[in-house]
């Protein structure tokens, strides 16, 4: 019997949807597969001319406390400033605003975002195209 490979239990893909861009995530979003979201996430941020990154949890079947946590350090990390604010000769570059999709009768992700009361930092979008549309 052999470990599960991460990659066994997640998939994580990034497209370009006009100005903005979409993370789509399949499987389970745990301890094992939390910092492939949150380094897919940062790599696409990176991209040029955003005006916004969109990370779709519709076909997530398991959100774990791991992965609650990465999906709130992403939200606060786009509504925060970028940089340690010492001395810089330039200010920070702005960061692309994260929007999250689920739609309401995914339960493996609204039961436990609810329950951490998570909606106040970011509300779950029901759609792709209600979130696309808010930015």
């Amino acid at each position: 019997m052999s470990d599960s490979d991460p990659a066994d239990v997640m998939t994580v893909t990034a497209t370009r949807m006009g100005p903005a861009a979409v993370v789509t995530v399949t499987g389970e979003l745990d301890l094992l597969t939390a910092r492939k979201l949150m380094n897919t996430v940062d790599e696409t941020r990176q991209w040029p001319g955003l005006a916004g990154v969109v990370v779709d949890l519709s076909a997530v079947s398991f959100l774990g406390s791991s992965g609650l946590g990465t999906l709130a350090e992403l939200a606060t990390r786009t509504t925060a400033p970028t940089g340690s604010g010492g001395y810089r000769s330039q200010p920070p570059e702005p960061v692309p605003p994260l929007r999250l999709v689920a739609p309401s009768g995914n339960s493996a992700v609204v039961r436990p975002w609810e329950t951490m009361n998570l909606q106040q930092i970011l509300p779950l979008h029901p759609d792709l195209d209600s979130a696309l549309q808010s930015f």
